[in-house]
């Protein structure tokens, strides 16, 4: 059984973040997980072989896991997309180079890509120093992204002229999907660019961009 997919249309201001994503602006996060655990009967899978476990007690430990898990998922979806953006070759030349010439500006134009980005955090369930269960998520995060214009300024990127993008974010726990949205954003209105943000970082490492 898997948790149905949200297409959701709705207008969205930076920052977009993963739980906002999949759970909606402003709801309580901690209680819409707790209920999709609750719902998909992952919790009482997993503790199965301890015997004489309440349903009090399963419930308590989605409620834990849910809160837990929304700290997890507060992702800022532009910081990843910015990430991915950091390591190619056609954004960084253009920062270095408008960074040797002072008060210089470029317009670098990026094709249609793909950015997939995954993490796997995990709760452990711990009763008297002993590790019970470890409860694995995957969140994997897929961005679309139509052809745009990035403006690059100083080092940083300054400013996005268009780049429509469908976002895709599946979130599961222990194989089993809890919840998954597609909607279609304005990168322009969901990337912080206030202020413009740094495209070379120490760590950076380049490879072309694709075609």
């Amino acid at each position: 059984m898997t948790a149905p997919t949200l297409i959701d249309d709705a207008p969205v201001h930076a920052p977009l973040t993963a739980d906002a994503l999949l759970f909606g602006a402003g709801a309580e996060t901690a209680e819409e997980l707790g209920r999709a655990i609750s719902e998909l009967d992952v919790t009482r899978s997993a503790l199965r072989p301890i015997r004489r476990l309440s349903s009090s007690a399963v419930a308590a430990v989605e409620r834990e896991i849910g809160t837990v898990t929304d700290g997890l998922l507060d992702v800022d979806l532009g910081d990843v997309l910015l990430s991915a953006w950091q390591t190619y070759s056609k954004l960084t030349d253009a920062a270095r180079r408008t960074l040797a010439i002072s008060g210089s500006e470029e317009i670098v134009s990026l094709v249609s890509h793909i950015v997939r980005s995954t993490y796997s955090p995990h709760v452990d369930l711990v009763v008297d120093g002993v590790l019970i269960h470890s409860f694995t998520f995957d969140l994997e995060i897929v961005f679309e992204v139509m052809p745009l214009q990035a403006v690059v300024r100083a080092g940083t990127l300054a400013a996005l002229r268009g780049g429509e993008c469908t976002v895709t974010a599946t979130l599961s726990l222990d194989g089993t999907e809890l919840a998954k949205t597609v909607r279609t954003v304005d990168l322009a209105l969901t990337m912080r660019l206030h202020p413009p943000r740094p495209l070379i970082t120490s760590s950076v490492a380049t490879q072309p961009f694709p075609s």
